[in-house]
């Protein structure tokens, strides 16, 4: 499962990764499961965090940042299939502070590709009970 927090809560969140959002790497609260904060806290810990980067090149710009989102996401899947039974995932990147934001460069000689990227990481920890 895949959790975030939000103020005083935690939340079970899904993956929302749209090139056509404002916020292409998003994660949606799906309602499924929540959390006072401070008594998750209190009972578990973190036991590693990962940070994960994704890059992809095409001809045509969309095509090139679904491609990365694609393969950001599988990366999120990777991770999440190494979990244990009582382990969480946690998105650990701060909205408005280390959020990670899809970027591109495309040369202006050359090849001309468009080449997506994450401007930061996207940190995700692992989570188990203590």
């Amino acid at each position: 499962m895949i959790i975030r927090r939000y103020g005083n809560r935690f939340h079970s969140v899904s993956l929302n990764f749209d090139p056509a959002a404002m916020t292409e790497v998003g994660f949606r609260r799906d309602g499924s499961q929540e959390w006072d904060a401070e008594e998750f806290l209190a009972g578990h810990e973190m036991i590693r965090e990962e940070e994960i980067m994704a890059e992809a090149s095409d001809a045509v710009q969309e095509a090139a940042e679904r491609v990365m989102l694609a393969d950001l996401e599988q990366k999120v899947n990777d991770v999440l299939a190494t979990l244990d039974e009582g382990q969480f995932l946690s998105v650990e990147s701060k909205m408005g502070v280390d959020h990670p934001r899809t970027r591109y460069h495309r040369p202006t000689t050359g090849d001309r590709e468009f080449t997506y990227t994450l401007d930061k990481p996207l940190r995700i920890g692992v989570w188990a009970k203590k």
